[in-house]
This record gives structure tokens, C-alpha cells and sequence, in this order.
């Protein structure tokens, strides 16, 4: 039922590696660009958040953010949290290597934090927040997410990427691209409206507090130390959502996909594998 689907990422696993190996300045930039696209919908939830009365807020802002993941998907680039689905898959389909995975996830980590950094600098010189009522609330956000427990956090990061990774699956399974934009959208509303926690939207709404002066602000406690502990976290658990939740879960109820991935390892009548381990280990 999902062998298809897994077929279809996994292949996409190998191809996006080929691409990074073809030129990594290239992919770094491309993992900007995907930075850049997720701040600039924090950046948007902000300022429609501050504008709004508590009890509308969470779902409006979810509202908003929707456009977040289509945006990344339809413009080209390349996310970190969406490769803890399609990497995890092309191990498991034995397209890629554990160290071509991680190899993946560093630099397209690094390079979405670079591009979401940017923005965020961007976005403070500009103006935009260092006047109420979006820059307090911005503090206030900031702060809560940099004070988190640590369980909190991690569990909250956890369902935040189960979520993003379940909107890239969808898209990878509909054809139909007002069908794909809609589902998409779906996931990121749920995501923001209840709160979770990811990495990458964290990259840029956090540093937007951190570069937003908050010293003599009473009751804000945003550090440098903050930044790392959030992140920290929220990618340790993002990468549990999508890596096993997702891609994990989708591998273990598709028997045919490790049936199809067993018989190309096994041996043929020459003693020698199929074409997939010569491919897998070159």
C-alpha cells in the first residue's frame, strides 16, 4: 500500500544527495533559502499574533502559517526537517548510506540557520518590531520557548516534525497540487495552533528576540545559552518525529517495500547481490 510512496522518496533521498555531492555550495544556499522561507512565516504569525485578543491568537497564527512547508516544497529548497523523512527513508531502502544521511542533515542544518539568522537580522533592522505591540510580544514568546523543561520541549519537537514530515508524505502521495497545498497546509496549522516546537521556525523566531533589546525588560530571561538549549531539543526531537514516527512507522507497515529491499540484497544464482548493493556501497 506505501511501497510506492516510499519508492518515490527514497529515490528522491538519492537524487538530493547527488545534487549536494554535484556541488555543496549550491545545496548550502538552497538550505537558506528553505531558512528564509520558514522565518519569513514566523516572521508573518508575529506580527498578525501581536495584533490579535489571547483567545484568537494560537488559531490564527496557525492559520497563517500554513503557507510555510508549501512554500519550501513548491519554490525548491532544502529543509532539515523534512530530510528526517526522505534520508531516513533512503537508508532504509538502502539508496543512501548512514553517513550520507548525516552528512545531509549536518549541512542542511547549518545552512537553514544561516538563512534564518539572516532574516532575522534582516527583519530587526528594518524596524518592523521595535515598537508595541509586536516587539513584546515577541520577548514574551521568546522567552517562554527559551525556558521550556527540557522533556517539555523535546516531546513538543517531537509532534511538531511528525507533523511537518506526515505534510511532505501527503504531498509525495497526492497528485493533485490544490489537493497537496490544502493538506500541507493542514499539518502546519495544527502544528502552530497547538504550540509544538520546530527547530527550524525556532531558528529565526528566537533569534528575532535575541537581537530585539529585551535587557532591562522585567521578567525576560533570553540568552545566547537559551538559543542553543532550545535548540538543541527541538532538533533532537524533531528528529525523532519525522525519522521514526514517520519514516520509521510507514517503513514498518509496508512489508512489501522490505520484501522488495530483501530481494534485491539477496544473492542470485551467481552468488553475487542485485544491482542495489553495488549501487549502495560504491
Amino acid at each position: 500500500m506505501f511501497s510506492e510512496n516510499i519508492q518515490v522518496l527514497s529515490d528522491q533521498a538519492a537524487a538530493k544527495l547527488a545534487m549536494q555531492r554535484r556541488s555543496v555550495p549550491a545545496h548550502f544556499v538552497r538550505s537558506m533559502l528553505a531558512g528564509m522561507y520558514v522565518g519569513a512565516a514566523i516572521v508573518l504569525i508575529f506580527t498578525v499574533g501581536s495584533r490579535l485578543p489571547p483567545e484568537s491568537q494560537k488559531l490564527l497564527m496557525g492559520v497563517c502559517f500554513g503557507g510555510a512547508l508549501t512554500i519550501v516544497i513548491f519554490a525548491g529548497s532544502e529543509l532539515f526537517t523534512g530530510f528526517n523523512l526522505v534520508m531516513t527513508l533512503g537508508v532504509l531502502h538502502r539508496k543512501i548510506r548512514i553517513l550520507d544521511l548525516l552528512s545531509n542533515w549536518v549541512l542542511t542544518w547549518i545552512g537553514n540557520l544561516a538563512g534564518s539568522v539572516l532574516l532575522a537580522f534582516m527583519v530587526i533592522r528594518s524596524g518592523i518590531m521595535n515598537a508595541d505591540p509586536v516587539k513584546s510580544f515577541v520577548l514574551n514568546v521568546v522567552n517562554i520557548k527559551m525556558n521550556l523543561p527540557e522533556e517539555e520541549l523535546f516531546w513538543r519537537a517531537v509532534l511538531a516534525n511528525w507533523l511537518v514530515c506526515l505534510g511532505v508524505w501527503m504531498a509525495a502521495r497526492i497528485k493533485d497540487e490544490i489537493a497537496r497545498i490544502v493538506m500541507i497546509w493542514w499539518c502546519m496549522f495544527t502544528f502552530i495552533t497547538c504550540a509544538y516546537e520546530h527547530s527550524i521556525a525556532n531558528m529565526c523566531g528566537l533569534m528575532l528576540g535575541l537581537l530585539l533589546p529585551h535587557e532591562s525588560v522585567a521578567g525576560i530571561n533570553i540568552t545566547w545559552e537559551g538559543y542553543g538549549y532550545n535548540l538543541f531539543w527541538a532538533t533532537l526531537g524533531n528528529i525523532v518525529g519525522g525519522a521514526f514516527f514517520v519514516a520509521g512507522m510507514y517503513w514498518m507497515g509496508s512489508p512489501k517495500a522490505r520484501e522488495q529491499v530483501r530481494a534485491e540484497l539477496t544473492p542470485s544464482a551467481n552468488g553475487t547481490a542485485g544491482n542495489r548493493v553495488s549501487e549502495f556501497t560504491r
